[in-house]
């Protein structure tokens, strides 16, 4: 028993701060993208977006799903859309405003390659949180369906995931409505 609790204590030693890194990275990453996306909106006369916690599940779901299955798209492998995978998550994608009814959710996904692994576990950055942000928001802005998504004044919440491979590829997925 002594020794098996001392194995664990080793490997949680071990894994545990790698783990709390990695989340760190990712917190970071999705508080900066939110600040930048909000910039480009207040500069354009926007209201700022807020988060939604369903719709950051959405998004963290479909960048895993894009990790783990080695896919960078809007559609999934088996061919599930942004507004699929909203409704399947029970998100309502129908919206009430004035002159009717708006339907659907808006997409924004960024893929890069930003970190260096030491012996097996990733041990720094290439890249801080800031800097990959403003890498994957001024690809979007670049972008004019990407751009529409950023700068649509219906677009009121957000929500924004993060996955990051084993081969260290960050998919970031950024969903609006």
């Amino acid at each position: 028993m002594k020794k098996f609790l001392f194995f664990y204590l080793i490997i949680t030693l071990i894994f545990i701060p790698e783990l709390q890194s990695q989340n760190y990275y990712i917190t970071n990453l999705e508080k900066e993208i939110l600040k930048l996306v909000n910039q480009k909106r207040k500069k354009n006369n926007l209201k700022p977006l807020k988060l939604d916690e369903k719709l950051n599940e959405i998004a963290r779901k479909h960048s895993q799903d894009m990790v783990k299955r080695n896919f960078t798209s809007h559609i999934t492998p088996d061919g599930f859309s942004p507004n699929d995978r909203a409704k399947k998550a029970g998100f309502n994608i129908k919206k009430k405003e004035k002159n009717g009814y708006r339907i659907g959710i808006g997409e924004n996904i960024y893929e890069t390659q930003a970190m260096i692994e030491e012996n097996g576990i990733i041990r720094y950055y290439l890249e801080k949180p800031a800097q990959v942000a403003k890498k994957a928001v001024d690809s979007w802005m670049a972008s004019e369906g990407h751009r529409k998504n950023i700068l649509n004044p219906d677009y009121k919440i957000t929500g924004i995931g993060i996955a990051i491979s084993k081969d260290k590829k960050i998919k970031i997925t950024q969903v609006f409505f």
